[in-house]
């Protein structure tokens, strides 16, 4: 008993950390950055300590080849880059899944425990922002306590409200200048990829979902005003009306389905445009160009890019211009080349879907395809958050089911 709640102690350290390495205004202080990258290091030590692990599992043979292939990016980087490097792709992703993986061999309860963990913070810390971002941003019936430093963009400081809310995105809403819902992140998107990750969770995996969790995540997701989210939304719109539709009347939907495109693609193109027009612009200009660059980037380097990790100097820019900040996947193929590509390409999507094929189970495919989604258009490949769900999709090498309790 005591271990077991040892072990719900330590998980929820592990995902708080996780959240706050994920873009927020706290790691400004890098005394919480380094607390925020190393601690999660220590916990999964111990947690996998008293899980019993043992060297004889044979899933660790995948372990052992993984780190063999980890020593060939490593040799791209330029020498102060390596202690990022090791500390992510050497330590904490091959512990997490090592950890994922022992949890897998004692129940699939166990096996959910921590991300499930994951969706219960997330819709507690969705639960505030979006109180504070109404009685704050939009009412503004309560003053900013604080201005802090910020280091993001061009802004060097933000309003905060008590530390657990930060004004750090103004837009138009309803034609009035407002806040979007950041939440405690550095930009809405961060927010938003947060915010989709959970809602996948509790829609597809929580054994008895939560409609109050479900609205309160759904109505976050809204309020943080990104195109991702929206379209993120629709696409699950879709697939639960599809669901709730009995067979006979999913043939009049197949009839309908050319009628069906047609008003999604111009939903899509509504949200688009008004993107555009509230300013949006110029962030679909950068976010063109920005691709553009890494496929020339990828392109000179095609096998393991210019460096997976970056570091202070060339490696940051390409003749001059920043580069890999619009979304994971280009960013992968230009820094890492195609042989990071692969890696995640197999992690997230290949083996959730051969799990499926083998089990026709689609809930775990469903949730790694919606953080896929909103994984591709933020650039967070090397993240905690990523790593988790790197090492989600690892943990199914082998298309074992956990043992069901």
């Amino acid at each position: 008993m005591v271990i077991r709640k040892l072990q719900i102690i330590l998980e929820y350290l592990v995902i708080l950390c996780i959240i706050i390495e994920f873009y927020t205004p706290y790691t400004v202080s890098t005394l919480i950055l380094r607390v925020t990258q190393f601690l999660p290091i220590f916990i999964l030590l111990i947690l996998i300590s008293i899980s019993r692990y043992s060297i004889k599992y044979k899933e660790n043979l995948y372990i052992l080849i993984y780190l063999i292939g980890a020593v060939f990016p490593l040799l791209t980087l330029p020498r102060d880059a390596y202690q990022g490097f090791i500390l992510r792709y050497i330590l904490v992703l091959p512990l997490l899944w090592m950890y994922i993986m022992l949890r897998k061999r004692i129940s699939q309860h166990a096996y959910l425990s921590i991300f499930l963990k994951y969706s219960n913070t997330v819709t507690v810390i969705a639960f505030i922002s979006i109180i504070m971002w109404l009685l704050c941003s939009v009412l503004q019936l309560i003053p900013p306590t604080a201005i802090i430093p910020f280091e993001w963009g061009d802004r060097t400081t933000v309003s905060t409200y008590l530390g657990i809310y930060f004004e750090t995105q103004s837009t138009s809403l309803f034609g009035l200048p407002s806040w979007r819902n950041s939440g405690i992140f550095n930009e809405a998107p961060m927010y938003n990829m947060i915010l989709c990750t959970a809602f996948a969770i509790e829609f597809f995996i929580r054994p008895q979902a939560s409609k109050i969790r479900i609205w309160i995540l759904l109505l976050t997701i809204l309020t943080t005003l990104t195109t991702t989210g929206q379209l993120y939304l629709i696409l699950i719109a879709g697939w639960y009306i599809y669901k709730k539709v009995n067979k006979r009347h999913r043939i009049l939907i197949a009839i309908l389905a050319p009628l069906l495109l047609i008003g999604g693609y111009l939903i899509t193109n509504s949200i688009i445009e008004n993107k555009i027009k509230t300013g949006g612009e110029t962030s679909v200009n950068d976010r063109s160009e920005d691709i553009m660059i890494c496929l020339e980037v990828g392109m000179e380097h095609p096998c393991f890019g210019i460096g997976l990790v970056t570091s202070k100097g060339s490696n940051l820019l390409w003749h001059g211009k920043e580069f890999g900040f619009s979304n994971s996947l280009f960013a992968i193929f230009a820094r890492g080349g195609l042989y990071a590509l692969i890696l995640y390409i197999v992690a997230l999507v290949f083996i959730p879907y051969c799990y499926y094929k083998k089990y026709r189970d689609y809930r775990w495919l469903f949730t790694m395809l919606c953080f896929f989604l909103v994984f591709s258009f933020t650039n967070s490949y090397a993240k905690y958050l990523t790593f988790l769900f790197l090492a989600w999709g690892l943990s199914n090498i082998n298309l074992k089911k956990g043992k069901i309790t």
